[in-house]
């Protein structure tokens, strides 16, 4: 055994002491014996706080979609819906803003991140799924041809949910009891924060003066249960756990979990790595391994790791951030492993159809053009080489060789991935002050606030809640690129003016500018 169980212990309490987490619960099991099962910490940082255990409540974040995936395959197993059936043909009234993609994106797609759809969630009108899908959804760009490309979003599992709803004539949260909860004895895991609150639950914190103070403030949007709201323990996902490593037994099929497990889309990236129904994979040192890790803005972290081939899982849940790395470095623990980077090139493939200009919603305009030298890459003014290193994946390396990116071509040329991130094709329309004017004022939906001013010409964005100013450069008159928070839109939702970052995080505008 080249691992201790002091090692492990010291990697969460590390963790929690580098994120200031004030509580954290940890499971540990390798080859079905339990190594770790405890909470660390209080379920507050003041004196209200009561020891974690392995029974207290967490949000769980987006492992919530791991549940949702399982219950999507029992469905799918029970003959309800099948997988690879357009969307519209459990719900004829489905769109979304591209008419031409709507009727491709099927459930398939929908767990796979391979739909299209980008990552943010529900609108604060939307009560209910279908409020959702009538409303929000028509709303949501499709950032490439469904099928061909990865973009991780939590549309995409809302959507799903509300394809159960229609299949199972019931609401999500009731046939989640019914086709997973219930059968696994998951008795405390929920998604209402009243139930869980009558239940030992680690609170969430806000930050005041570089301090963390608890908040009993509990969002509660149903049209986000599937993607990342759910409540549960490390008693209830132990459980969980053994589900997928049992390979599904006496609940499921061993054909679904391994459905699961099968990558549907590489994330072109220098790793093995890749999607699958729900879970991540990656092949490290030739050993598998499953996950999802979760984060709820710096209030929740969570991560479940799986490696069927050690009989291992990992389990960390937090009420704070940054959990998620302890359950990696709990894994490579217990496997003795240490991280390589394999650096080969291989010979390059024709590009030229990629020719152009892409836009990455974090890191802004990226350039692809051929010279002598090959394909080249342009960002920020600095030209990178593209240095192949699997089959459409690539990673741009600047003169100093130093790997900036990794760099992915799917299937659909009018989009490429870069750090697992869709970019469409784009082209700059040029714009002015005069043509912001609507743009400006004050946004918020009750938490986050953003005034929008212009001066000297100049589009600012000032994040209230964490006093400071974004300058934001036009590139066409409804969007700009910051460079602290990348890819701001504005554009109308349900008929309000609404600010957008990174495709995703919505805030409508509560007031004109003061004058």
């Amino acid at each position: 055994m080249s691992y201790s169980i002091e090692r492990l212990h010291r990697i969460v309490e590390q963790t929690m002491q580098e994120n200031q987490i004030p509580g954290a619960a940890v499971l540990v099991m390798k080859d079905g014996e339990m190594l770790v099962s405890q909470g660390y910490g209080k379920t507050a940082s003041d004196d209200t706080g009561a020891p974690v255990t392995p029974e207290t409540l967490f949000r769980i974040a987006s492992v919530s979609k791991l549940l949702t995936g399982t219950v999507l395959m029992r469905l799918a197993e029970a003959g309800l819906l099948d997988l690879d059936f357009p969307i519209t043909h459990y719900i004829p009234w489905f769109k979304t803003s591209d008419e031409t993609a709507t009727p491709l994106i099927t459930t398939r797609m929908l767990l796979s991140h391979t739909s299209g759809m980008p990552t943010g969630d529900c609108h604060p009108d939307d009560r209910t799924l279908e409020d959702y899908i009538r409303n929000t959804v028509p709303t949501l760009p499709v950032l490439f041809r469904p099928g061909t490309a990865y973009s991780y979003g939590n549309h995409g599992l809302n959507i799903a949910g509300f394809v159960a709803e229609t299949v199972t004539g019931k609401p999500f949260a009731e046939l989640m009891q019914e086709w997973l909860l219930d059968p696994l004895g998951m008795t405390q895991t929920t998604y209402d924060p009243v139930r869980a609150k009558q239940q030992p639950l680690a609170f969430p914190h806000s930050r005041k003066d570089g301090q963390i103070v608890p908040s009993d403030t509990f969002s509660d949007y149903a049209a986000n249960h599937p993607s990342y709201y759910a409540f549960s323990s490390l008693q209830d996902l132990e459980k969980f756990a053994r589900l997928h490593l049992e390979l599904g037994a006496p609940l499921m099929d061993a054909a679904s979990i391994n459905e699961m497990r099968k990558e549907q889309i590489p994330w072109y990236t220098a790793t093995e790595a890749g999607c699958g129904i729900t879970f991540f994979r990656e092949t490290k040192q030739g050993v598998e391994r499953f996950w999802h890790y979760g984060q709820y803005s710096y209030q929740y972290s969570s991560q479940f790791i799986l490696v069927p081939e050690k009989g291992i899982a990992v389990i960390a849940l937090a009420n704070g951030e940054n959990i998620f790395n302890a359950g990696y470095a709990l894994v490579d623990e217990l496997l003795g492993e240490e991280t390589t980077s394999d650096t080969h090139s291989l010979q390059s493939e024709d590009l030229s159809a990629y020719t152009g200009t892409f836009l990455h919603s974090y890191h802004g305009l990226l350039e692809l053009r051929q010279t002598e030298d090959g394909t080249r890459l342009t960002h920020g003014g600095i030209s990178y080489v593209l240095e192949r290193t699997g089959t459409n994946i690539y990673r741009a390396v600047d003169s100093d060789g130093n790997v900036r990116f990794s760099v992915g071509f799917p299937e659909d040329t009018s989009c490429i991935i870069v750090d697992t991130k869709a970019c469409p094709a784009f082209t700059e329309v040029p714009s002015e002050a005069a043509d912001w004017r609507d743009w400006t004022g004050r946004y918020s939906d009750g938490e986050d606030t953003y005034e929008v001013s212009i001066e000297d010409d100049r589009l600012l964005i000032r994040d209230v809640n964490a006093d400071q100013t974004l300058v934001g450069r036009p590139i066409t008159p409804s969007q700009f690129l910051t460079r602290e928070y990348g890819l701001v839109n504005f554009l109308s939702v349900r008929g309000e003016t609404t600010i957008e970052f990174d495709y995703a995080w919505r805030f409508p505008k509560v007031s004109l500018p003061v004058a």
